[in-house]
């Protein structure tokens, strides 16, 4: 329930006795020498010129609602929950979140072109992507994410914008809060308690906090709009025939087995149907426990030391889709039954079939650490020069898997076997011993991955000369970065790769006209210039300026714009890979019918992808009419080249098979089958035999029995390649209004959104451009918040609506309209302790209801798939539906 505002720079006020509501400031400057530096410049007092930076103080994150940040910035209408996200892992870049977990992605381009740091520096990550929830919610003073291009001041992934937390500075004192919060059936809940302590005094201030959270999974049984079966909604029947009992197939005709055959006629052309995908979790149960801490101690005049640190442990847990599989069952099985119809000696016949019986309860689990700390020296230099350097340390760990999968050489060889004592009975009589069934599913899939993170950086910053104008101010500093990521640590294909990055960066600010000179027409005028050198020790070297206009010709009016240039280096997962498989898995088909098992090798490695490269630029307005009314507009255009496709999870890929013409990206027919089997045999670049591995039961027809014209096969290169290029522009608008009525009542209103004018992707360097813009997966057309708020005295009121344009399913033939998605949310508190003397600061006592009537997301025909529920949009719904939620703060 979020009221995010402007970022301003400022300076601190010397009364540091501030309440909540203007602790903001007062934090802020403790943590920067009397003077805040905002996301966007390295130039302690100055505001990114031509750009805005959006705000979320410890207001917003309180009554927001979430147990953890990063849900908090989701609900930003310029953040999609696309690729790397617990509500799914099916569309691009999902196949490298093995664990499921949480990362912002800005505009949609992707969750590695937006860059996430903690009080201005880099952070420790798996060499992926970093979740804002490492910090807990208590330990941050505020929010600020800047949408727009910064690679000038920050480097790598900042193409789409930054997020940027700040820890908290000045806290005084003991806060502590519980939230619990439950859909009306209790199918779903959460809660997170926390507690801070802190303490400011003359040299210097201490912080500590700490917050444990858990947020049970979602079983897609639970909601009946997640259904492979689309029918009662005018869809189609996405059910698929490898069920128990299972269908029997001979000689291309299927048959419907019933429960415990035992022989006797079978009704050619029928078939069992089921939807193996309906119990799954459509999100993970996830447990985290986050501390974070600050420091600073003046140790003398002019010379402070400082410190930042932070701990985080997620554990997660996501039942899965039941194991099926289509398999041979050949006339040696000591269980076999030969129907009427059946040539003895033909080889057997096959069953699909669902393993739901049989195959043990086995979680998909693991856990994510993550933890860094950061000590720093500030010192005055001479005038108003200052010196700030840090040195940064970390490490993450990832660790994800399960021990009881599918093992299809077990089950291959207890099908063969002629002893009941060994052998699998596919026919439901319940015959298979359970000595066997250990034999069949002790499949073991893991992904462990360690990293190592190391910064270190320093800078100056200070009044070059004086302008009638004001102050000319520049900071300049170097970067250095050591990272190092093994990949499937403690395995037989363990693997290290490093990185070394050194950096410089200068920045310029030029006030011309100021307080001073001001005159008709020029109350404010001020540019900036910033340049930053970035040499990676593996993928080259790359130069980026930017440039930043602010102008107010009257007071109410600021106009400004920017224009600079980013840059993302490709990650190690990106260009190594983290899996040696040749997977099929079903996908969509885009004219609407049975799902098309594709081939796909897996994600690496590719060892001449380079960096992705952006130009962006801006316009805006920042209008205050009359008093208490404040609008920003902020027209972005952002030009992306070489961007990087990772299609190994994108089961939609088929519907832009056209676009991929001439690359062997998508190959169909006898170029599939060749392209299959000579990865299969040879592996990439001569690597070696890789296995195939079906996902969910999907078919290897191609390579067990090819048709004549190879019509059956299908491969697409799940590898990440430079293969794109895109073009977006939109507009950015935010609006606060508030009022104060009478002596004791205050009224908030806003309302904040984005809407995209063009998102045209080119699939391959010189291929055309095609529109995507409010197409399913990709970025829409319009996302918007606003609501308000009734403060009076000790008490609080607040209503808030989401709204989700509708936009277009193109990944079925014909394309259908999707409905928009609209969510209402209620909250209200009472400060206790305003009301009765209780001896505190605070006590304050919330109550939520979230998604107000319940509302469902709207039907989308959409396949199931292992790592996304069907039947609706995880990337832009909830499917949680009505919760409910209580909570208590206090702080003394």
């Amino acid at each position: 329930m979020l009221c995010a505002s402007p970022a301003l720079a400022q300076d601190a006020p010397d009364d540091q006795e501030q309440q909540a509501s203007s602790e903001q400031t007062t934090q802020a400057a403790a943590s920067d020498g009397n003077t805040i530096i905002v996301t966007g410049s390295r130039i302690a007092g100055v505001a990114p010129v031509g750009a805005i930076v959006t705000t979320l103080g410890r207001d917003e994150i309180e009554s927001a609602g979430q147990v953890t940040l990063d849900r908090m910035i989701k609900e930003l209408p310029q953040v999609f929950d696309i690729g790397f996200s617990d509500n799914s892992r099916a569309q691009n870049a999902g196949n490298g979140n093995a664990t499921w977990s949480n990362s912002i992605n800005l505009r949609g381009l992707g969750p590695f072109a937006t860059l996430i740091l903690l009080d201005g520096h880099r952070m420790t990550t798996n060499g992926r992507a970093i979740s804002p929830s490492v910090i807990p919610t208590l330990g941050v003073e505020r929010v600020e994410v800047i949408a727009d291009g910064t690679s000038a001041i920050y480097g790598s992934d900042a193409v789409a914008g930054v997020v940027n937390l700040i820890p908290r500075r000045n806290l005084n004192g003991v806060e502590a809060f519980a939230r619990l919060g439950s859909t009306g059936n209790g199918d779903f809940w959460e809660w997170n308690a926390g507690l801070a302590l802190g303490k400011t005094f003359d040299r210097g201030q201490v912080m500590v906090a700490y917050e444990h959270a858990f947020r049970s999974n979602l079983n897609g049984a639970d909601r009946d709009f997640n259904t492979s079966d689309l029918t009662p909604w005018g869809g189609p029947d996405y059910r698929v025939n490898q069920c128990s009992p299972g269908t029997l197939i001979y000689g291309g005709t299927t048959y419907a087995l019933p429960d415990q055959y035992t022989g006797g006629p079978l009704q050619a052309g029928t078939k069992n149907v089921c939807d193996p995908l309906a119990d799954q979790d459509l999100f993970p149960e996830q447990k985290y426990d986050s501390v974070n801490g600050t420091a600073t101690f003046e140790v003398f005049s002019g010379v402070e030391l400082l410190f930042d640190g932070y701990y985080n442990r997620r554990d997660f847990k996501r039942i899965a889709n039941t194991i099926t599989a289509t398999f041979t069952v050949p006339e040696t099985n000591a269980f076999f039954v030969a129907p009427p119809f059946y040539t003895p000696g033909s080889g057997g016949y096959q069953i699909a079939y669902n393993f739901a019986d049989e195959s043990p309860t086995d979680p998909y689990r693991g856990y994510q650490t993550n933890w860094q700390v950061t000590p720093g020296l500030r010192a005055s230099l001479f005038g108003d020069w200052k010196f700030e350097g840090k040195f940064g340390y970390g490490k993450a760990e990832d660790r994800a898997g399960n021990t009881q999968g599918l093992n299809t050489a077990g089950l291959n060889a207890a099908l063969a076997s002629s002893n009941p004592a060994t052998a699998f009975d596919p026919y439901g009589g319940g015959r298979t011993t359970d000595a066997t069934i250990a034999t069949i599913f002790n499949g073991e899939g893991t992904f462990p991955l360690n990293a190592k993170f190391t910064t270190w950086q320093g800078g100056v910053n200070g009044t070059l000369l004086a302008l009638p104008g004001g102050d000319v101010k520049l900071a300049v500093g170097y970067e250095g970065q050591d990272f190092s990521q093994t990949l499937n640590s403690g395995l037989p294909t363990e693997n290290t790769h490093s990185r070394q990055v050194n950096s410089g960066y200068a920045e310029a600010h030029v006030p011309i006209f100021g307080p001073e000179n001001a005159i008709a027409g020029f109350q404010d005028l001020e540019l900036t210039a910033a340049v930053r050198y970035d040499d990676y020790s593996d993928v080259g070297n790359t130069t980026n300026p930017k440039f930043g206009i602010n102008w107010v010709p009257f007071d109410g009016l600021k106009l400004r714009g920017s224009y600079g240039t980013s840059f993302r280096a490709p990650t190690f997962p990106e260009i190594f890979g983290n899996s040696s498989r040749l997977y099929v898995q079903n996908h969509q088909n885009p004219t609407g019918g049975a799902a098309i098992p594709v081939f796909k090798i897996g994600s690496g490695p590719n060892p001449d992808l380079g960096p992705e490269t952006a130009t962006t630029w801006t316009v805006g307005a920042d209008i205050t009419p009359v008093s208490g009314l404040t609008v920003n507009l902020t027209y972005f255009n952002i030009a992306y080249e070489n961007t990087i496709a990772g299609l190994l999870s994108n089961l939609s890929i088929l519907t832009y098979a056209d676009e991929y013409a001439g690359t062997d990206v998508i190959l169909f027919g006898k170029a599939a089958y060749d392209r299959i089997v000579d990865i299969r045999d040879n592996g990439i670049a001569g690597t070696g035999p890789i296995s195939v591995f079906p996902i969910a039961g999907a078919s290897t027809a191609c390579l067990d029995a090819p048709l004549p014209d190879y019509s059956n096969c299908v491969y697409a290169d799940g590898r990440s390649l430079n293969l794109g290029r895109s073009q977006m522009t939109g507009i950015d608008f935010n609006a606060q209004y508030i009022a104060y009525v009478g002596d004791m009542d205050t009224l908030t209103f806003f309302v904040n959104g984005t809407y995209l004018i063009d998102y045209d992707v080119a699939f391959t360097p010189g291929g055309d451009f095609v529109s995507l813009k409010n197409k399913i997966y990709n970025p829409l057309t319009f996302k918007a918040r606003g609501g308000v708020a009734w403060d009076r005295g000790p008490f609080n009121l607040r209503a808030t609506f989401q709204h989700v344009g509708g936009y277009t399913n193109d990944i079925v033939n014909p394309t259908e309209k999707v409905k928009s998605y609209d969510l209402i949310d209620l909250a209200g508190s009472w400060n206790i302790a305003d009301t009765l003397d209780l001896g505190l600061d605070r006590l304050l006592l919330g109550i939520e209801v979230r998604n107000l009537f319940d509302t469902d997301p709207p039907y989308v025909n959409s396949r199931q798939g292992q790592n996304s529920g069907g039947g609706y949009d995880p990337t832009v719904t909830n499917p949680i539906g009505r919760e409910f939620a209580v909570s208590l703060r206090t702080s003394f």
